[in-house]
């Protein structure tokens, strides 16, 4: 019997609330706090430039050129190293964007000063290097996409 009222009492106001329709749109996540953001690379605001190394993805460098251009690509099985500029805030956004569109753990994020970023990149010993523009014209950094096994993706 007490659990007849209990339930008429917390139960009555759930469902006139409409605490049904909030979990079954997975509104609630109470439980495990494990909602999920997607990002659109159409909210991408300013200006990047991608450095990619050719040495390490001569197959799929088209691929990830138009990967970092926003595009929608086949799935890729290589795994990629993203340096950013520890003091470069809209590249590591613009680098967690690019993560969350790839599956997990596929992408990793590491950031590095910009002094040995820039040296990283002038010898080639990276794998992909994401800069804002702002940031890479202050250090001239174009000069890393003059080698001629680096690709250089300006996102806009």
């Amino acid at each position: 019997m007490r659990i007849a009222v209990v339930l008429v009492v917390l139960g009555i106001p759930f469902t006139a609330l409409g605490g049904m329709q909030i979990i079954s749109n997975g509104a609630a996540d109470a439980v495990s706090s494990a909602t999920g953001y997607v990002f659109d690379p159409n909210d991408v605001s300013g200006e990047y430039v991608v450095f990619i190394n050719n040495r390490y993805h001569q197959e799929t460098i088209d691929i990830w050129a138009d990967f970092f251009q926003g595009k929608n690509i086949p799935v890729v099985l290589d795994d990629i190293s993203c340096l950013v500029c520890s003091n470069d805030a809209p590249a590591r956004d613009y680098a967690e964007i690019c993560q969350a569109r790839l599956p997990e753990n596929q992408m990793k994020i590491k950031n590095e000063n910009a002094l040995l970023l820039l040296s990283k990149g002038e010898y080639g010993k990276f794998d992909i290097i994401i800069l804002s523009k702002e940031l890479a014209d202050n250090f001239n950094a174009e000069s890393i996409g003059s080698h001629n096994e680096i690709t250089t993706v300006t996102v806009v």
